[in-house]
């Protein structure tokens, strides 16, 4: 299954924000920002646009959608039930497999791929902070 095809699967939880509000109560990204495209009912609002094509993938977009934390607080106040994060995560796949990853994960990526760990220390010092009698 495509990741488009995957977002989809949440079309009814999509279709069923009634932009409330309530997401925005306790979300760390609006509370910091104050832009609605920061909290839960501005990205439900991306991805909508997004999937009726009135919205093309962008950094822009991108930078909203990779901003969530996915902390859920969204999803415990939503009285729709909206599985907000779920969302998030799906369209996150659609904007990593046409190139819009921030370049921050890319690089934790490549890290992982060429010395095994997140941070890109050399798998010679993996375990440096042993005491000897460990070792």
């Amino acid at each position: 299954m495509t990741p488009k095809k995957k977002l989809y699967e949440y079309i009814d939880d999509i279709y069923s924000c009634m932009r409330c509000g309530f997401c925005i109560a306790k979300c760390p990204l609006y509370e910091n920002y104050g832009w609605a495209s920061n909290a839960a009912r501005g990205r439900i609002q991306i991805v909508r646009g997004f999937l009726e094509e009135k919205l093309e993938l962008s950094g822009y977009i991108a930078e909203r959608i990779f901003s969530c934390t996915t902390c859920d607080h969204c999803f415990i106040l939503c009285p729709s039930g909206i599985r907000i994060t779920d969302i998030v995560r799906a369209m996150r796949s659609v904007l990593s497999g046409e190139g819009y990853s921030p370049d921050s994960l890319k690089k934790i990526l490549e890290n992982i791929i060429r010395e095994g760990n997140p941070y890109g220390e050399p798998k010679a010092k993996r375990g440096f902070w042993l005491r000897d009698e460990d070792k």
